[in-house]
């Protein structure tokens, strides 16, 4: 009760100074005490806003006003969706919690009081989380990669925020789960290019038919080839010539895209796409019965 007088007090003066009335300013402030008229000054001068200044009066006013007001924040801020992100102006994004900016690809809360896990950011790529500098490359270090992934999955693993309220929880496994999405993502040639030319718009559908008179021969031999063969060791001798295809492809998709030809990047994506095809059925095959 004492701290709201107090509190009501140097609001009114301030109010009053602000219009001009330096007599009335100090009238006031003379009806506070001492003491408490310098906590409440310095509460003023190491705030640099208006709302700062109000939660520092309040929190000289004792825990209870400061709960309050922490629910009055959470009502005027409603938590967003599991894995939504509000827009932000700047450079990052807001922390549901504390209100603070974070960079758009923090997974915790920057502030050091704070750290509370983060929505997904909003428009943040597989590269800018497994790289430091967002670059959108075809070749990425797989070895690095796996040590990245194993890192961020530390971070935001739902074991670790199995004791937090739900929407830490929640958050955690949205972060988890799309961690584990651009991991399988980067580390495989095949969903990497296609991740690629999503993201500059050249993005290839399943159902795209073979145009290329030359492709649709060598898929239909191999498809013969497989068929035809009778033994394990001519369908290892199929599996091996398809990887060096494979690899050949791979290494065409670097060259393409290192110098921006997305054409020709989305050609070589749709033939290694059939080459896996052909590898899925390699591995399947069993001799005939008959």
């Amino acid at each position: 009760m004492h701290a709201r007088k107090l509190y009501r007090s140097v609001r009114t003066a301030a109010t009053h100074a602000t219009a001009g009335s330096s007599q009335r300013w100090s009238c006031r402030f003379a009806r506070v005490p001492r003491l408490e008229l310098r906590h409440a000054t310095e509460s003023t001068f190491h705030s640099s806003t208006a709302h700062s200044w109000r939660q520092g009066a309040f929190r000289a006013a004792g825990p209870t006003i400061e709960a309050q007001m922490q629910v009055r924040q959470r009502h005027n801020h409603p938590s967003p969706a599991v894995g939504a992100q509000p827009q932000t102006p700047g450079r990052g994004k807001t922390c549901w919690r504390c209100q603070r900016e974070s960079a758009r690809t923090a997974l915790l809360c920057d502030n050091e009081r704070c750290r509370a896990i983060q929505p997904v950011g909003k428009g943040v790529t597989y590269f800018d989380l497994f790289s430091d500098d967002g670059q959108l490359s075809f070749d990425v270090d797989t070895v690095g990669l796996r040590r990245r992934f194993l890192k961020l999955q530390q971070t935001v693993h739902p074991d670790s925020f199995s004791q937090k309220e739900d929407m830490e929880r929640k958050l955690a496994e949205a972060q988890s789960s799309w961690i584990n999405h651009a991991y399988a993502t980067l580390k495989d040639p095949l969903r990497r290019a296609r991740y690629l030319l999503k993201l500059q718009g050249r993005e290839i559908d399943e159902k795209d038919q073979i145009t290329d008179p030359e492709l649709l021969m060598e898929i239909m031999e191999s498809r013969e080839e497989i068929e035809m063969a009778k033994t394990e060791s001519q369908v290892a001798d199929i599996r091996r010539r398809n990887e060096l295809k494979v690899a050949g492809v791979v290494d065409g998709l670097s060259q393409a895209f290192a110098r921006g030809d997305l054409v020709r990047a989305r050609d070589l994506t749709h033939h290694l796409q059939y080459l896996r095809r052909i590898s899925q059925t390699v591995h399947s095959w069993e001799p005939s019965s008959a």
